[in-house]
């Protein structure tokens, strides 16, 4: 997980610069996406992981 949030936090900075340099909106939101994904999706995997298995077991 932490190279998820590695490759995503990189990802965010090369794509905010292109994005601002080239005054491009849509691109600097995809990179705000990417950091989103990146650093809030290893939590929700978890999670749903968690709650996934737990429901399994109380059945």
């Amino acid at each position: 997980m932490f190279y998820l949030e590695l490759i995503s936090l990189v990802l965010f900075v090369v794509l905010i610069t292109i994005g601002y340099r080239k005054n491009s909106r849509n691109l600097m939101l995809a990179a705000s996406l990417c950091l989103l994904l990146g650093l809030a999706g290893p939590g929700f995997i978890e999670g749903f992981k968690e709650g996934y298995s737990a429901t399994k077991t109380s059945s």
